[in-house]
């Protein structure tokens, strides 16, 4: 049976929370979503490997992919075959391999997995899951009496699905303490927590507090003049997309 990935909104920068039975099928969850993510991102997976053995490389010349041996196979006698250290990329990639030189990640592999693959969600902007980002229009189960589905608004980010509805920027102003889409000019969105009004002490002005919504360290402001978004949604319900599981949210 495989295991759900665990997803966090405990907004501290883990939002994949990684285990030995799910950090593989991670891994290649993101690479398969992110085909801009580029042997130059994952270089930080190139450190090296608790456990070494011999290993061999070769990289095809016909498409740019790398096969793995830990014996250099009879028809590639005559290929460029190079013996290389083995890293965590190897590991994670070890159905090229023999199984039985090859042993698990260890706890500080994953950790470090995990910390790779957050930063590149949360800094760099990368999905969890294809179709991303869009606002979308569908149906919901309604709790309401005599009604048993509603249409709804929704976004997929982040491997979960967020209901959401419409919310007025003079509302917003008023409140604090909200999980909220912003819409920028670019027709992009952002999942934000919106903290409320402080008085900056640079300008003495009023200014919104917002913090990255996966993040809370990440911080930034903006003054009342500036906060003109497309569109502001508040979030209503969470949903995992298949083969996720959401955690430390209620």
């Amino acid at each position: 049976m495989v295991l759900p990935i665990q997803l966090s909104l405990a907004g501290d920068g883990r939002l994949l929370i990684l285990t030995p039975q799910t950090v593989r099928s991670a891994f290649f969850q993101f690479v398969e979503v992110n085909r801009e993510y580029t042997g130059c991102q994952k270089f930080p997976l190139h450190r090296p490997f608790h456990q070494q053995f011999e290993l061999w490389k070769h990289k095809s010349k016909r498409n740019g992919l790398i096969y793995r041996s830990t014996d250099i196979p009879d028809w590639g006698e005559k290929l460029n075959w190079q013996e290389s250290e083995v890293t965590l990329l190897d590991a994670l990639y070890r159905t090229y391999l023999d199984p039985e030189k090859l042993s698990y990640l260890n706890k500080t592999e994953i950790k470090y997995i995990e910390r790779e693959l957050n930063k590149q969600i949360i800094i760099n902007n990368l999905a969890l899951v294809n179709d991303e980002g869009v606002l979308l229009s569908g149906y919901g189960i309604c709790r309401k009496p005599g009604k048993n589905k509603e249409k709804v608004r929704y976004i997929r980010r982040y491997g979960m699905i967020f209901i959401l509805e419409p919310i007025m920027r003079q509302t917003v102003l008023k409140a604090k303490d909200l999980d909220l889409f912003i819409q920028d000019n670019n027709f992009d969105f952002h999942l934000v927590r919106y903290q409320g009004v402080i008085l900056s002490t640079r300008s003495s002005r009023l200014e919104l507090l917002f913090r990255h919504r996966l993040d809370f360290s990440l911080t930034w402001t903006c003054n009342l003049e500036s906060f003109q978004s497309r569109q502001i949604f508040r979030i209503r319900r969470i949903y995992p997309c298949d083969g996720f599981h959401i955690v430390n949210y209620s």
